[in-house]
């Protein structure tokens, strides 16, 4: 393999230092070495001047679950400078399980789209360790981390139903949740603000998120209200600490934010909290997209949870019917 020298670039390494104009070294597609400016031998040499040479990039929060399939060059990634995601979050894994009404919600999710991408016939697995094996198999150029995510995981044991889980079915999502995790899974997500996730009371997700302590890994959630939509932005972020704490594991808050105007400014309360769990000894940190507001779609932004009870045949319903069709406008409004 060749001896690659990168040179001239500014060096920004990711460890907190100051800048530096220098060169990096790679042997056998490691780095090797990196320099203010001295030269070692090398076959390529490339020059970055007036260029920025970091690590690459990892993007904690995507969805690109379904994306390395279609491509697995990943191009509109590496050519930002991402090299690791970590997939599978806001309780949405298409990679397991896949059974049941799990993987006819998928389904319908991807009829919207012509063919459904070609993805039908791509999605011949069940379970996670039979995900891992197609993306291998897609050949991806990013490092890719995963996670199981717990409306996937409620589909395919419960379905879309508004109800707590039986102690059979909560002893099964448990089962679910380790056999994922025990096969290589980074961590566990929830999608606490979209049906079916938000049926989930804390006590149901703590006893999951059980199963991610015990092996030191990750829980991560779009937690149940960034707003005023529901239980409030505060209450639900206790909550997502409190099951850390319960738990007894790792806690990634995606995008935080205050979403609507009425918790605009409160920002720095939200920080104080993840602060005082950090001085308490919990592991909870948090992330943020580079734009605006959500990609939230129009179901999971307009639809009142109760009207999504049963799925989308049950909602198409009660949009059809005169007596409910009232209560679900709203629900809306």
């Amino acid at each position: 393999m060749d001896h690659i020298e990168i040179k001239n670039g500014l060096i920004i390494d990711g460890m907190g230092g100051s800048p530096y104009v220098g060169n990096v070294y790679l042997r056998e597609g490691k780095i090797v070495a990196t320099t203010h400016g001295e030269s070692l031998s090398s076959d390529i040499s490339i020059d970055a001047s007036g260029k920025i040479v970091t690590p690459g990039f990892i993007d904690i929060h995507t969805h690109s679950d379904l994306s390395f399939l279609l491509d697995s060059t990943a191009q509109s990634k590496i050519r930002q400078g991402v090299t690791m995601e970590l997939i599978g979050n806001c309780g949405m894994s298409p990679c397991a399980p896949l059974t049941g009404d799990s993987k006819e919600l998928l389904m319908q999710r991807l009829s919207i789209y012509e063919n459904n991408y070609g993805l039908a016939d791509k999605i011949n697995w069940t379970d996670y360790a039979g995900y891992i094996e197609a993306s291998r198999k897609s050949g991806a150029t990013l490092n890719v981390a995963f996670q199981i995510g717990h409306g996937t995981l409620r589909s395919a044991v419960i379905g879309q139903e508004d109800r707590p889980p039986t102690a059979d079915e909560l002893t099964e999502m448990k089962r679910l949740t380790g056999e994922a995790l025990d096969a290589g899974a980074l961590g566990f997500s929830t999608g606490l603000f979209y049906a079916p996730g938000y049926y989930a009371r804390a006590d149901e997700v703590i006893a999951i998120a059980e199963e991610v302590g015990k092996r030191n890994k990750l829980y991560s959630t779009h937690q149940r209200d960034e707003g005023t939509i529901s239980v409030g932005l505060f209450t639900s972020l206790n909550e997502a600490i409190e099951t850390g704490r319960r738990a007894e594991c790792k806690v990634q808050i995606s995008h935080v934010k205050c979403d609507f105007q009425k918790v605009w400014g409160k920002a720095d309360k939200v920080l104080e909290l993840i602060e005082n769990a950090v001085d308490e000894g919990l592991d909870v940190a948090g992330d943020q997209y580079p734009y605006p507001r959500s990609s939230t779609g129009l179901t999971g932004a307009l639809f009142p949870r109760w009207s999504l009870s049963g799925g989308r045949e049950e909602t198409l319903k009660i949009m059809s019917n005169e007596d409910s069709r009232p209560g679900l406008i709203d629900g809306i409004n």
